[in-house]
């Protein structure tokens, strides 16, 4: 029996050993190939691959679905394409050592591993003979974790945490959290949903699937239809009720209660991370939390442009009125940068089915010490992050990093500003934004797309300095519901100086406008279970306006 790296037992590990040792032979015809897959350093390793003949058309390895299926979810494939034209293709992650059967002809392998990794495309002439093997070499073309940043997925429902364990091998990930949550619907019915991913939460322990490479843990998925969906991660116990509000989450007869702020009030005093789910779907008491203090970090980039608003989930979560929701995703996120708010960007797919990849868009970290899930969740708190959907991110100003504040007294101060980028798929343009405005920008080049800013600048005033990357280009990751571009961006580095913060007044006024409509909701439509948790909505909704009317100022 030939040797191979151990992997945590789970289902798809099971199908893979069989997939090696089946009983069977080959059809008539076939040939049993051996598909060998190594990383960088020459060890086993586990990519996404597809196998197409001259025609185009897929051969599946053995345990793996061999014909597109949306409705499908198995753990170990993935579908990508466009539901618009139904035009699908299947992948299936493998792992060094996995058969396939094939008949003579010639075949195209193509081998993707995360972002860090350049892709392989190796075309072969397999015979009708015994013990053939295809060589797939993988070879990182930047190392970010070298410089300390490790990729995670914030935000995933399914797989199981045996199946999310495996395919974020296969997807260059190191970290993922799986989070449960209530389901909407049931036998089409909304409301009438049911509790999904509950009997993985170990509170803050590891899944057993775990090692000392890849991490994963269960957190929670708090949510409203209104008012916000938010990510709770390292959590000691569940947030219950887990959904609030009418039929579409919270069920029959629901009450609009707790509110997002009470929830998060709960985790953070467990020590919780608390990320807004798919920002801005649906966000009507974001500015609320924000300026309390309850948000660690925002998922700008699970579904969607960050640069206009998605056509189906504006309508799903009612997200019409305030001005603030005629702006563009990641205008909103200036705006509250405008305003002072330490609002960290994180990402994750919101996967739920074998599409999207897992870590479609994923957050890098960089992480005070080794990696470890809490070093990881704590580079979040701190703003130690980019975003990405493929492009490799470098930012500083005068060498600090995304989350760090340069503080300067009454006088200006000149910063030398660097931005780097590079990506295995095409993007148009590198970008440093400071207070919401680009002030320089480059166009990548080269093999490798790389862009690079190097900019001297005099600071007048308090505020923020980002980068950002982004293309035309939208992935193939199935409906409307998931499309994305190709887009990072880091988080700020924040600017404070005596006296002279950032221009706050314009965004202040959005936000109390968006405080307007809530407190409307909240007297005339929402249902609580009593009075006294009414007035604390209101009493909460006043605190967070008395912060924007002192930015008024």
């Amino acid at each position: 029996m030939p040797m191979r790296r151990a992997i945590p037992a789970s289902l798809f590990a099971a199908l893979l050993t069989l997939a090696q040792f089946p009983s069977r032979e080959p059809y008539p015809g076939q040939a049993r190939v051996r598909i060998e897959v190594r990383d960088g350093s020459g060890q086993p390793a586990g990519v996404r691959l597809r196998v197409v003949d001259e025609a185009g058309d897929y051969f599946a390895p053995l345990g793996h679905l061999s014909l597109p299926d949306p409705t499908r979810r198995m753990a170990g494939d993935l579908l990508l394409g466009d539901a618009e034209t139904s035009l699908y293709e299947l992948h299936a992650y493998v792992y060094d050592g996995q058969l396939i059967d094939l008949p003579a002809g010639r075949y195209t392998f193509e081998a993707r591993k995360g972002y860090e990794y350049a892709p392989v495309v190796k075309t072969v002439e397999i015979t009708a003979a015994a013990g053939q093997a295809v060589r797939l070499d993988m070879k990182k073309f930047e190392d970010f974790e070298a410089k300390g940043w490790y990729p995670g997925d914030t935000h995933m429902h399914f797989p199981d945490p045996a199946g999310i364990r495996y395919e974020m091998e296969c997807e260059g990930l190191r970290v993922c959290s799986l989070l449960l949550l209530k389901g909407g619907y049931r036998n089409g019915r909304a409301g009438d949903g049911h509790f999904q991913n509950v009997e993985h939460f170990r509170g803050l322990e590891l899944q057993p699937v775990s090692d000392s490479r890849y991490f994963v843990k269960t957190g929670e998925e708090f949510r409203h239809g209104l008012l916000a969906h938010i990510i709770f991660q390292n959590l000691k116990s569940i947030v219950w009720p887990v959904s609030t509000g009418g039929l579409r989450e919270g069920g029959v007869g629901g009450f609009d209660w707790p509110w997002m702020f009470q929830a998060m009030t709960d985790a953070r005093d467990q020590g919780a991370l608390v990320t807004w789910a798919h920002w801005p779907y649906p966000s009507l008491e974001a500015p609320l939390d924000i300026a309390l203090g309850k948000v660690d970090s925002i998922d700008l980039l699970t579904t969607g442009s960050p640069f206009e608003h998605h056509p189906i989930l504006v309508d799903i979560y009612k997200m019409h009125g305030p001005r603030v929701y005629k702006m563009a995703p990641v205008e909103t996120y200036y705006h509250y940068l405008n305003c002072g708010f330490h609002v960290s960007m994180s990402s994750g797919s919101d996967k739920m089915a074998i599409n999207p990849p897992l870590g479609s868009a994923r957050t890098y970290v960089r992480t005070d010490g080794p990696l470890s899930y809490d070093s990881w969740i704590e580079g979040i708190r701190k703003g130690h992050t980019f975003v990405s959907t493929y492009p490799l991110l470098e930012f500083s100003v005068n060498g600090t990093g995304p989350g760090e504040t340069i503080r300067f007294g009454d006088k200006p101060v000149a910063v030398k500003i660097h931005a780097r980028a590079a990506s295995i798929e095409p993007y148009d343009v590198l970008e440093i934004i400071h207070n919401g405005k680009v002030i320089a920008s480059a166009k990548p080049g080269g093999a490798h797309r790389e862009a690079v800013i190097e900019k001297n600048m005099t600071l007048e005033r308090g505020g923020w300095i980002a980068a950002r990357a982004h293309g035309r280009k939208m992935l193939p990751y199935g409906a409307t519901w998931w499309k994305q571009p190709v887009f990072a961006h880091s988080s700020p580095v924040y600017l404070e100086a005596d006296g002279r913060p950032a221009a706050a007044a314009d965004s202040a006024r959005l936000f109390l406008e968006q405080l307007g409509f809530l407190e409307r909701w909240a007297e005339g439509e929402a249902r609580f279970p009593s009075g006294e948790a009414k007035g604390e909505a209101i009493r909460n909704i006043a605190q967070a306006r008395a912060v924007y009317r002192k930015l008024l100022q």
